[in-house]
């Protein structure tokens, strides 16, 4: 995986189409403890005003026990809080899927104190997308 596309992003491929992967994503991060706030379907969006847009969806998730300690620590993190998960489709039908990262979100709010946190935040989210997009082979 490229994961030098954008500064502060984890970049991963998924062998399903969005909405299977958006339901795999929703699926593990609940499993995980995670709670699914919303998403967004902006391919929906452009089209209920005329635009068309490959399909786009974002995952709003987080766990408020284990941001607000950090929203505490660095108040203008609430401006990235909760998570997002972005998943969408290329021109050549290929899912990719992107999650800003809370390193990156350290240092641009200057959050001190928290490396520990903010490792195991980020450690835990890129195994659930590891681990809930790999494609499944069945035994014959």
């Amino acid at each position: 995986m490229d994961n030098s596309l954008l500064a502060g992003l984890f970049h991963w491929y998924s062998p399903y189409d969005v909405a299977q992967t958006a339901r795999q994503l929703e699926d593990a991060l609940k499993v995980q403890g995670f709670t699914i706030f919303t998403h967004f379907d902006h391919s929906r969006a452009a089209q209920e005003v005329g635009y068309q847009m490959l399909p786009t969806v974002v995952l709003v998730f987080g766990n408020p026990k284990g941001g607000t300690p950090l929203m505490l620590a660095a108040p203008t993190l609430a401006i990235d809080l909760p998570s997002k998960i972005l998943i969408r489709q290329d021109k050549n039908l290929t899912v990719e899927v992107f999650f800003n990262t809370m390193a990156y979100l350290k240092e641009r709010h200057h959050l001190i104190n928290m490396d520990k946190e903010v490792i195991d935040f980020d450690q835990k989210v890129r195994e659930i997308i590891r681990s809930s997009l790999r494609p499944h082979h069945r035994c014959v």
